[in-house]
C-alpha cells in the first residue's frame, strides 16, 4: 500500500464536500469517495510501498512542526481525463500552498515520489469522484448545486491507502493575527 502526505480540510469546510460524495453515491453515480472513509483533503505527495516509513514520518514531523492552519478556497470544478475521468474541486492556488508542497519535496529529495506529485507536475485538488467511464451524470449533479467553499487546511497526515490507515496526524496551529 502506498503512502500519502495530506492536508485535511477543517470539519466545517469538509461538510459540503462530504455532501457531494453522498449525493453521487445516493444517485448511483459513484461511491468511491463515499466508501473511502477518509476526510476531504489535498494530497501533497504519494510514495510507493517500499518507502521507509520512519523517514517519511520524521521528515513530516520536522517539516510541519510550525505549520499554521492554511486558508483555502475551492472555487470550481476540474477533471482529470484518462481511462476514467476523475472529478475534483479546484483550490485557489496560493504561495503558501505551493510552499507546503515544496517543503515536503525538499525534506525528502532522494525518495521516489509519484510523478503526478513532483514539483512542476503537481495539480492541487480535492477529489470528488473515482474514475468515471462517463463523467456526464456526475458533472450534471455537481453543476446543479456547486457553490464555492472556503475554510482551512488544518491537519497534516501521513496515511497508507487503500484502505486508508492514518499513521501520523498533527493539527496545524491557529494563526494569531
Amino acid at each position: 500500500m502506498p503512502f500519502a502526505i495530506t492536508l485535511r480540510l477543517d470539519p466545517i469546510s469538509a461538510v459540503p464536500i462530504e455532501a457531494i460524495w453522498r449525493k453521487l453515491a445516493v444517485d448511483g453515480i459513484d461511491t468511491d469517495r463515499y466508501q473511502l472513509g477518509y476526510a476531504p483533503h489535498i494530497t501533497l505527495a504519494i510514495y510507493p510501498d517500499e518507502t521507509p516509513f520512519n523517514r517519511l514520518r520524521t521528515a513530516l514531523e520536522d517539516t510541519s512542526r510550525n505549520w499554521q492552519a492554511l486558508p483555502i478556497g475551492l472555487s470550481g470544478l476540474g477533471a482529470f481525463p484518462g481511462d476514467g475521468t476523475v472529478l475534483w474541486a479546484v483550490p485557489v492556488v496560493t504561495f503558501e500552498l505551493l510552499a507546503r508542497h515544496q517543503a515536503i519535496q525538499t525534506a525528502l529529495p532522494d525518495l521516489k515520489v509519484d510523478a503526478h506529485y513532483r514539483p512542476g507536475a503537481w495539480v492541487p485538488h480535492v477529489t470528488l469522484s473515482g474514475a468515471l467511464p462517463d463523467p456526464g451524470p456526475a458533472l450534471m449533479a455537481l453543476l446543479s448545486s456547486w457553490e464555492p467553499i472556503t475554510g482551512f487546511l488544518d491537519r497534516v497526515e501521513l496515511v497508507r491507502f487503500r484502505p486508508v490507515e492514518v499513521l501520523y496526524s498533527s493539527a496545524c496551529g491557529l494563526s494569531v493575527s
